[in-house]
Order: structure tokens, then C-alpha cells, then sequence
């Protein structure tokens, strides 16, 4: 009896090892894993060169790991096992709470911070001597849940404390206008369909003086599913969210050029909604420069948002009331290159920077 099962162990395990294996062969190599927002390992070329440098073996494992069958499978069992199983609290520094995902950022890194405080600072001393300056800091969603629900979070006071004693602008609060469900469930961005008053409040603080609200209001529309960063590391068998994206006459009328586009392009780049990001949807996602033009606009006033993801979604709100809008991403543009690409004439200017970018500072070039 003892000598019949120590066999059916030992083929069982060979037909799992064989199985899996060809399992692996006869499967198509994936290019990307859309849950994990990257680029998936191919098949290593086999050169002795690659061989004695030992290269090739450490390509051929990632090769293996990352093309590995019902990857994605594997990954949310291991989620699940960790969250409902053995009860931790976090899976990679991912955590739950209620139907909010989010994932832990801490601690706070000071010399990151001051140092997106004093790029900011030399812009300002560059290029907007003749502008009004402000800024504005958008929290992330760890803000209103981490320490509420006893994880590590940043010091936001520490970080909120040092930029207002750097920064030489006019700080506009977005705190108490903002609440945990005016994000995404699945992502860390916020919803543009609950920032109205952030916008308008933004807009009011730079004397605008004029609402952002169209005649009639916006008309809505809706993209589902809408996988958000935080969905893909999870793993977790989580609902996707719906996207949404407001439109008015302004909008519409309204149009971007960028390095990235040929000829211009309408505010709302919905063929993108599928792509890597279906957050890309506003504003043609990731930009270094990029201008938008309202010609609908209710004043002749011009805006400069140096800016980070967040202000991609914020950007089209402010069409009502700026006749142009240029927004810059310092992250993918050097400061010292700017008055070849942007017209700095007057115009108003908002540094709009989320607490997680400031953490990074140092991105900003």
C-alpha cells in the first residue's frame, strides 16, 4: 500500500511538472500583462556569449516566470490566500478598505519634497517674474484612509509644512474639498466628475471670476471597465471601476497640440481608454507640453498648470473660463529647456503636484 501511493505521488507530480511544461510550450509568449501595466520578458537569444556571462540564465528565469501559464490566476490566489487565509493586512503594500483599494507610502522622504520645492522655486525665478503664481497639492487617497485604519502613511503635515515655507506662490488648500470616494476605487487618480468645486475653488483662488459651470451642465459619459493601477496590483478579484468623462460646448469646441499628436486632437482621447492606462483618456495621458484651446472660453485669460496625472482629468474643467491652457509635465521636459517649447508671456500659472509625486521629488528635471 505504502510502495502504491509513494508511485501515484511521484506521477502526480510528474504530470504536473510535464503538464505545466507543455502547457508553457504549445501557449503563445504574452507581450504585456495589462494588470501589472508592463511589458512581459520574451524568449532570451541563445549566444555563447550570453551563456559563459551568465546573462542568459537570468533572462531565461525572468523569461520563464514572466510567461509562466495562468500567471494572473496564480498571482490572485496568492492575493487571496494572503488576505482571507492568513488574514495580513496588506498584499505588497496593497490594502482594502471597505471596496477601496489602496497601497501604502511612507515614510515621508524630506530631501524628495524639498527638492520638488526648490525646482519649483527656480521656474518661478526663471520664467514667471511677470505671472501670478500658485499652487496646490493634491492629496493621496492614503490621506483619508491610512491612518484612520491604522497603516503607514506619510507625515502630511511635515510635507504640507515644508512646501508652504519653500514655495514662493499663493497656496491654494484642496483638503477639505476632497473625500476618499472622490477617487477611483481601483486607481489612485480622482474622478473627474466630482471635481467641480475643486476646479471652481482653484479658479476663484487665481480671480478668475467666472463660473465653470456650462449652460445646462456637463453631459456625462461613461467607459467601462476602467482597470485602475491599483486593480492589477492587487490581484485581488476586485470590481473594475466605470470611467467617466464630462463634456459641455466648451469642451467640445476645444483643441490639444502636443509633441505627441499630429495636427490637433479633441481634450478626451477616447480610442486610448483601451490601451496601457485607460486613464490616458484625458488629455492624451502623459505629455510633456501640451496646449489646449478654448475658443468658447468666457474670458481671454491664460493658464500654465506645470502638473503631474492628476492635472490630465482636472485640465478639461477649466476650458469654461481659459482661453488656453498649457500644461507641463517637469518630469519629462528639463526646466531649462522650457522658453524653447512654452511663450511665457504674463500668463496665470499653477504648480498642481499630488503628495505622492512631491515624495518623489527628484523626478522632476
Amino acid at each position: 500500500m505504502q510502495k502504491a501511493k509513494s508511485v501515484a505521488i511521484v506521477a502526480v507530480s510528474l504530470l504536473l511538472f510535464f503538464g505545466i511544461a507543455l502547457w508553457q510550450l504549445l501557449l503563445p509568449d504574452g507581450d504585456v500583462s495589462r494588470a501589472e501595466r508592463r511589458k512581459l520578458a520574451q524568449a532570451p537569444a541563445l549566444t555563447l556569449s550570453a551563456v559563459f556571462s551568465g546573462d542568459y540564465m537570468e533572462d531565461l528565469e525572468t523569461y520563464l516566470l514572466d510567461q509562466f501559464p495562468a500567471r494572473d490566476g496564480w498571482r490572485t490566489l496568492k492575493a487571496v490566500t494572503r488576505f482571507y487565509v492568513f488574514r495580513q493586512l496588506d498584499n505588497n503594500g496593497v490594502y482594502l478598505v471597505d471596496d477601496q483599494v489602496l497601497k501604502m507610502e511612507s515614510p515621508l522622504q524630506e530631501n524628495q519634497v524639498q527638492h520638488a520645492a526648490n525646482k519649483m522655486n527656480e521656474v518661478i525665478e526663471t520664467y514667471l517674474q511677470d505671472s501670478e503664481v500658485y499652487y496646490a497639492i493634491v492629496p493621496d487617497k492614503n490621506y483619508f484612509a491610512a491612518e484612520a485604519n491604522g497603516y503607514p502613511h506619510l507625515d502630511y503635515d511635515r510635507l504640507y509644512g515644508l512646501m508652504q515655507e519653500t514655495v514662493n506662490g499663493q497656496y491654494l488648500e484642496l483638503r477639505d474639498l476632497l473625500a476618499l470616494e472622490d477617487y477611483y476605487r481601483t486607481d489612485a487618480h480622482w474622478r473627474q466628475e466630482r471635481l467641480l468645486p475643486v476646479a471652481q475653488a482653484l479658479a476663484d483662488g487665481m480671480g478668475l471670476g467666472v463660473t465653470l459651470e456650462p449652460e445646462g451642465g456637463y453631459t456625462a459619459h461613461t467607459l467601462s471597465p476602467f482597470y485602475g493601477a491599483y486593480w492589477g496590483q492587487s490581484a485581488l478579484p476586485v470590481e473594475p471601476d466605470t470611467l467617466t468623462y464630462l463634456t459641455s460646448a466648451a469642451t467640445d469646441a476645444a483643441s490639444m497640440t502636443g509633441a505627441e499628436f499630429d495636427g490637433r486632437w479633441p481634450v478626451y482621447t477616447t480610442a486610448r481608454f483601451t490601451g496601457m492606462d485607460g486613464y490616458d483618456v484625458f488629455a492624451g495621458g502623459a505629455q510633456a507640453v501640451l496646449t489646449i484651446e478654448s475658443p468658447l472660453a468666457r474670458t481671454d485669460r491664460e493658464l500654465i498648470v506645470f502638473r503631474d496625472s492628476f492635472g490630465s482629468s482636472l485640465a478639461p474643467l477649466l476650458l469654461e473660463g481659459y482661453a488656453k491652457v498649457t500644461l507641463i509635465d517637469l518630469r519629462y521636459v528639463a526646466s531649462g529647456i522650457l522658453d524653447q517649447l512654452v511663450d511665457f508671456h504674463g500668463q496665470d500659472v499653477l504648480f498642481l503636484y499630488s503628495t505622492s509625486l512631491l515624495n518623489s521629488g527628484m523626478l522632476l528635471r
